[in-house]
C-alpha cells in the first residue's frame, strides 16, 4: 500500500453480493446436509458406504462450483485482489484452501470406493465439514472487511 492509498471498505455490486450470498448459503446447505447424512449413518449398525460416497460426491459438487465461481477471473476473489490489494495474502489463503478442500474431499471418496473403514471415513469427514464451515466463515470475514456487505444476523 503506498501513502496515498486508504484502506477501507469498499462497495459491492449488488450483483456481487447476491452472488456471494448464493455460495454461502449452498456451502452452508451442504455442510448441513452431510452432517446430517454423517449422523443418519453413524447411527447405522453397519454405515451404508455407497450412501457415504454419495454424500461426499455431493460436497464435492458445492466445492467446485464454488470454487468455479469465487476463483473466476472476473470472480470475488480477483475483485478482491484488483480492488483491494492489501487483502491479496487473505484471499490468496482462500484459494489455497481450494485446493486443500478438494484434495481432502476426493481422498475420502477414494477410500470410500476402496471399502475403507467406515469409522474413519465418518471421522474424517467430520473433520471436512469443520473445515468447509471454517473456510466460509473465513470468507465472510474477508468480505465484510473489504466490502460494505450485510451479512443475516446468527448466520
Amino acid at each position: 500500500m503506498t501513502a496515498g492509498d486508504t484502506p477501507g471498505r469498499q462497495q459491492l455490486s449488488d450483483t456481487a453480493a447476491d452472488a456471494y450470498r448464493s455460495r454461502r448459503e449452498a456451502l452452508h446447505a451442504t455442510v448441513s446436509d452431510l452432517d446430517a447424512e454423517l449422523d443418519a449413518l453413524e447411527a447405522q449398525d453397519a454405515p451404508d458406504g455407497e450412501r457415504f460416497e454419495a454424500a461426499m460426491r455431493q460436497v464435492l459438487e458445492t466445492l467446485h462450483e464454488h470454487i468455479r465461481e469465487a476463483d473466476a477471473p472476473d470472480g470475488l476473489l480477483a475483485e478482491i485482489i484488483e480492488t483491494a490489494p492489501w487483502f491479496a495474502p487473505r484471499a490468496e489463503a482462500l484459494r489455497a484452501e481450494h485446493d486443500d478442500l478438494l484434495a481432502s474431499t476426493h481422498d475420502l471418496i477414494e477410500r470410500a470406493s476402496a471399502g475403507g473403514e467406515m469409522g474413519t471415513l465418518l471421522a474424517d469427514a467430520r473433520t471436512l465439514s469443520a473445515r468447509i464451515s471454517d473456510h466460509r466463515h473465513t470468507g465472510t470475514g474477508l468480505l465484510m472487511d473489504a466490502y460494505m456487505l450485510d451479512v443475516p444476523a446468527g448466520d
